[in-house]
C-alpha cells in the first residue's frame, strides 16, 4: 500500500490556518490578561479605601496619619500591612501605575508613575519672592519642561504660594504639587494658557485668584474644602465654582455642559 502524504498546498493551507488562528487568538488572550490585571487592581483598590477607613476609625487620638498629610504613599501602606491589614505591600499588577492617597478626599486611587518626564522644580527655574513675600514663586518661570512638580520646599523655604503669571503662557501640559504641599495661595493668571487637562490641588489650599487656570482644557479638578475663588479661575470657572460651593471636597469632572463631583 502506498501511504499518501500531505501536499505541498495542503501544508500552506493548514499553516495559513494556524497563523489565523495565533493572530485572533493572541490579542485575545492578551486582552484577557489585561482586563483580568484591571479587575485585580480595582478589587485592591476597594479593599486599600475599606481597611482604611477602619484603621482610621479606630484612632483614638488625633494623630490619625491618613488625615495629618506628612507621610507619603508609601509610608502610609507600610502603616496598613504593620497593622495586620496586609501581608505584604498592596502593589497594582498593571504597568506604570500605583496606588496614591489623597489628603484632600480622603480616599485611594490608581496613578500613573510615568514621572521621568515631570520635572521638579529648583531655584534655578525660578525665583523666591523675600521679605513680604517669602515663601513665594514669583517672577517667571524660566526652565523649558512641560510638566513639572512643584515641591515642598526649595533651598529649605517652605512654598506657601504662587504668585501672578509666573506660569502664563508657558505651555505646561502638566502641574503636579507636592502631596505635603503647603500652599495655601495661587494667584492671578498663575497657569493662564497652558496645555493643562487636569489638576490636583493642594490639599492646604485656601485661596484662587482670578483667572489662575484660565485658557487651559481642564475638565478635571479635585480640590480640598473651604477653598475661595474668585471669577473664570478655570474656562468654566463660574459654574465650577457653583457646583464645588454645592458640593464642597472632591474630584470634579466637566462633561462639556457641566461640573459634576464623582
Amino acid at each position: 500500500m502506498i501511504k499518501k502524504g500531505f501536499t505541498l498546498i495542503e501544508v500552506i493551507v493548514v499553516v495559513s490556518i494556524i497563523s489565523i488562528l495565533a493572530a485572533v487568538s493572541i490579542p485575545v488572550f492578551s486582552n484577557y490578561i489585561s482586563e483580568t490585571k484591571s479587575v485585580t487592581d480595582n478589587h485592591t483598590l476597594s479593599v486599600l479605601n475599606k481597611v482604611t477607613s477602619l484603621y482610621s476609625a479606630g484612632i483614638t487620638n488625633n494623630n490619625d496619619p491618613f488625615k495629618d498629610g506628612t507621610l507619603n504613599d508609601n509610608q502610609l501602606l507600610q502603616i496598613l500591612v504593620d497593622n495586620g491589614f496586609f501581608t505584604n505591600t498592596p502593589e497594582p499588577q498593571q504597568k506604570n501605575l500605583t496606588f496614591s492617597w489623597s489628603y484632600s478626599d480622603q480616599t485611594w486611587s490608581l496613578t500613573s508613575t510615568i514621572v521621568s518626564i515631570i520635572h521638579e522644580l529648583t531655584n534655578t527655574d525660578i525665583t523666591l519672592g523675600t521679605g513680604g513675600y517669602t515663601g513665594s514663586i514669583v517672577g517667571s518661570y524660566s526652565g523649558s519642561q512641560k510638566a513639572i512638580l512643584i515641591p515642598k520646599t526649595i533651598n529649605g523655604i517652605n512654598i506657601l504660594a504662587i504668585n501672578q503669571d509666573v506660569f502664563n503662557g508657558k505651555e505646561l501640559t502638566s502641574v503636579f504639587f507636592s502631596s505635603d504641599s503647603n500652599i495655601t495661595r495661587i494667584h492671578a493668571r498663575a497657569f493662564k494658557s497652558n496645555s493643562i487637562t487636569e489638576i490636583s490641588l493642594p490639599a492646604n489650599l485656601a485661596r484662587i485668584d482670578y483667572g489662575a487656570f484660565l485658557n487651559n482644557n481642564i475638565t478635571k479638578v479635585t480640590i480640598g474644602s473651604n477653598v475661595y475663588m474668585e471669577s473664570r479661575v478655570f474656562q468654566n470657572s463660574d459654574s465650577f465654582r457653583t457646583a464645588y460651593y454645592i458640593n464642597g471636597a472632591g474630584t470634579y469632572v466637566y462633561n462639556g455642559t457641566s461640573w459634576t463631583k464623582q
